[in-house]
């Protein structure tokens, strides 16, 4: 205790019984004498025994950091108790049989609250441990963390963290320590440290609670004589049953050994740690296991490199061989067709006539196998020239019968073509006429003499929609069973044939997105069947008039693809066209289009540089970007959506494909409109933009639980309300900082706007508040440089708190 007094014989008898009590005591009336009494003493409360000094020591009190925080009471027992009453005191004491319980009861509300302020400060500490083992920080960054906020709740001289490898360990590390933060990890002998190598054994916490007098330590106490009595604390790690490693922490006895509540905060504290290290052991595997990983990628790529430069060395040859099929076979074909026509002109007898003419079919029919042979080698390039456009598959198939029926005269067939029904598809019309062509001539050739071949185009409802079966089919010797598969394959054949044509044929369909194969009808004969889906909905007719339909800018530099996307998209959206990456950019914040459509390589300005300018204007930021290319690699893929694209089309494309990537798109675009609308209609609430605090809407809610819960327990509930007013927001930030930093956990502070701050007190009286507030304000406005000005007032049972908080702020 410090005496303020002392001097007169009441005051010496105030001093007897306190001492005779129990309590220590030292007296103070000055300057001096009160700096050499807390040198001395370090006292826990603070008795004034007379007005006479009490005025000139309280603003010496007021400016020590160490007595300003202590409870003062005053012994208003003497002549000059209307003074003493008049002052800022905790506690009065009325008698002296009153003395010693009121100085009592004074401490232990004070250890009460350092208790309670001293497990916030844990509970903070453990917090920002949490926080750190769960951040993106390095484990030997967030265990140099966990060790400084250890030491500043838990008194202690070391504290360090140490790793083993493995359940059974036989050695372990230091890898960090408060002494040396920046030392590097430290092997240690576990024979030398008995209690670390027990709670290491046992995985239970081991405390030594005097180090000089435990047996665990006999076998090394000559060694650590030197650092006299002390307390050891060893928390192991532990995580899902797994050995981390242990908590090490040591404090000197004359500071007093490791309490229940130190051991259940390093407990607590050691639980965080050992998740952060397994999740960083876990993370370094999985490290290592990604550069395994890409280093065969490395290596497997070096692989692929090398079979891509054999592959083209053979696509040199196969050009060099087609090459010379296109000069060494056709000129030759031409000159024999040439003089095989010649000779038909002449007067022949009827033997070299038909000799003739069977020299000017071959050929005929060699130099078609050519032209296949030089189609199918173009590859790529004629796959990419599709030309899709809505028709009418039926009428094609009628068409190019007719075309073929001097073919089928030739050999004396019937040649018919059945189906009146139109079908409509999104196709290719050269392509299905040469499908069509080449199905037809193989049939013609290989029917029976004086045959039928029939072609027959029908509409088939299928689960994934309608499509238009066609049917080549003849009365000839047939298929095999086991070459049904073949006919289609590239440079196989079945009887009679090489395969191109049928292989091309293949190509074509599947393009389309159909289907083709060859089957063997019971009546005999063999029969070619191929698919084409039907357009949805779709009519022979003009494009939707403007405002009816989504816009769709394709920006396309190669005319003949430009050409195709447009005349398939056509069919259901209006199309606009720009041919570079320059001119898209324009027209899509010129026509603010529904979807863009953009190829990556495009002059002036490449796709890639166009979606990066469309995604950073505010105009253009939402419109969907599909990217097209030929570049098939998932690498390009992976870039085109970072950049903001939605989807990417590789080259060559097929037309349903195209029109379901474009729905979805649009589609997509739907829903982000109505998600970001249902989003507008929902307020945030309940908390204050310019300081962080709850606003007023938010402390109502809190103050009406409150309310509920005082009056159901019968507690005090009071409300303060302090007026910094107008100031920047950076000022009301930092005055709303130190205000909650000084308040108990269970007060609710708010903003209620123009620099009015409330604070709900609960369990706290006004009178008990106005106290507090006293000793807060001037601490408050020297931290915050602001002047506040504080009212304070209880509500009574049965008002509503937020209507007495409403007349409360409106007095400012």
């Amino acid at each position: 205790m410090l005496v303020i007094g002392g001097r007169t014989a009441r005051e010496r008898g105030v001093l007897r019984r306190l001492s005779n009590s129990g309590f220590s005591c030292a007296t103070a009336s000055d300057a001096p004498s009160l700096e050499r009494a807390v040198q001395e003493l370090h006292p826990e409360a603070i008795l004034f025994t007379g007005a006479k000094h009490a005025s000139s020591t309280l603003p010496l009190i007021e400016g020590d950091a160490t007595l300003r925080s202590l409870p003062r009471l005053a012994d208003v027992s003497g002549a000059d108790a209307k003074v003493l009453r008049g002052l800022p005191f905790d506690e009065f004491v009325s008698s002296k049989d009153e003395l010693t319980s009121r100085i009592a009861a004074a401490l232990t509300a004070r250890r009460l609250v350092e208790r309670d302020v001293l497990r916030t400060r844990r509970m903070e500490m453990l917090l920002d441990i949490t926080q750190a083992a769960t951040s993106s920080l390095e484990l030997g960054e967030i265990l140099r963390i966990a060790v400084e906020k250890i030491a500043q709740v838990v008194a202690t001289d070391r504290c360090s963290v140490v790793l083993v490898e493995g359940n059974s360990p036989r050695a372990a590390s230091v890898v960090a320590t408060l002494e040396k933060p920046e030392m590097a990890p430290m092997e240690l002998d576990l024979a030398k440290y008995p209690e670390l190598r027990r709670a290491l054994e046992t995985r239970q916490a081991t405390y030594v609670e005097d180090a000089s007098r435990d047996a665990l330590m006999d076998e090394v106490r000559p060694s650590i004589g030197q650092l006299g009595g002390s307390s050891i604390l060893v928390q192991p790690l532990i995580c899902q049953d797994d050995l981390m490693g242990a908590l090490f922490l040591r404090m000197a006895r004359t500071e007093g050994g490791f309490a229940r509540d130190d051991q259940e905060f390093a407990q607590a504290v050691a639980g965080a740690l050992a998740n952060s290290i397994r999740n960083a052991r876990m993370h370094a595997g999985l490290q290592r296991r990604r550069d395994d990983l890409e280093s065969a990628y490395v290596d497997r790529y070096r692989e692929l490199t090398e079979a891509n430069r054999r592959l083209k060395e053979l696509n040199r040859l196969k050009d060099e061989l087609i090459a010379m099929c296109s000069h060494d076979l056709r000129a030759p074909l031409q000159v024999l067709l040439g003089h095989a026509r010649l000779l038909l002109e002449t007067e022949l007898s009827l033997e070299q006539t038909q000799s003739a003419e069977t020299v000017v079919r071959q050929a005929k029919k060699i130099l078609n196998l050519v032209e296949s042979l030089l189609d199918r080698g173009k590859g790529e390039q004629v796959r990419v020239s599709l030309e899709a456009r809505l028709l009418d598959v039926a009428k094609i198939s009628r068409e190019t019968t007719h075309e073929l029926e001097i073919l089928a005269q030739e050999k004396r067939l019937l040649l018919r073509a059945e189906g009146d029904v139109p079908l409509i598809a999104i196709a290719d019309e050269l392509k299905l006429r040469e499908v069509l062509q080449n199905l037809i001539t193989n049939a013609i050739a290989h029917a029976r003499d004086r045959g039928r071949v029939t072609v027959r185009a029908e509409r088939l409802v299928r689960p994934d929609g309608e499509v238009a079966r066609v049917v080549v089919q003849d009365d000839g010797a047939g298929l095999a069973d086991d070459q049904l598969h073949l006919v289609f394959d590239r440079y196989r054949h079945g009887p009679g044939g090489t395969g191109l044509g049928l292989a091309i044929c293949k190509d074509f369909v599947e393009l389309h997105g159909g289907e083709i194969w060859a089957e063997s009808p019971a009546e005999g004969g063999a029969a070619f069947v191929f698919t084409i889906p039907l357009a949805k909905n779709a009519k022979l007719r003009p494009p939707l008039p403007d405002g009816e339909t989504a816009r769709v800018l394709v920006v396309e530099d190669d005319p003949t693809i430009a050409a195709a996307l447009e005349e398939i998209l056509r069919s259901r959206y209006r199309v606009e066209v720009a041919r570079d990456g320059a001119e898209g950019l324009a027209k899509a914040r010129a026509l603010q289009p529904d979807l863009v459509i953009m190829d990556v390589f495009l002059p002036r300005m490449d796709g890639l540089d166009a979606v990066v300018a469309l995604k950073a204007s505010s105009d253009t930021a939402e419109i969907p970007v599909i990217l097209v290319s030929a570049q098939q690699g998932v690498a390009d893929k992976v870039k085109a959506l970072n950049l903001g694209a939605v989807d990417y089309l590789s080259k060559p494309f097929l037309a349903l494909e195209l029109l379901s990537r474009t729905e979805r798109a649009l589609t997509l675009r739907r829903t982000e409109r109505e998600l970001r609308r249902s989003q507008s209609l929902l307020k945030r609430t309940g908390r204050d933009p310019e300081t962080g605090l709850h606003d007023r809407s938010g402390l109502v809610v809190r103050l009406n639980q409150e309310a509920s819960r005082s009056r159901r327990y019968g507690r005090p509930f009071s409300i303060a309300v302090l007026s910094v007013g107008p100031v920047p927001p950076d000022a009301l930030r930092v005055f709303g900082t130190h205000l909650r930093e000084r308040l108990r956990a269970p007060d609710v502070v708010a903003h209620l706007g123009g620099g009015v701050f409330a604070v709900m007190l609960p369990e706290c009286s006004a009178e008990s508040g106005a106290r507090v507030f006293a000793r807060l304000q001037p601490v408050l406005e020297e931290a915050a440089g602001l002047k506040a000005q504080v009212k304070i007032q209880d509500v009574p049972e049965g008002e509503m708190p937020d209507a007495v908080l409403e007349l409360m702020a409106r007095a400012y």
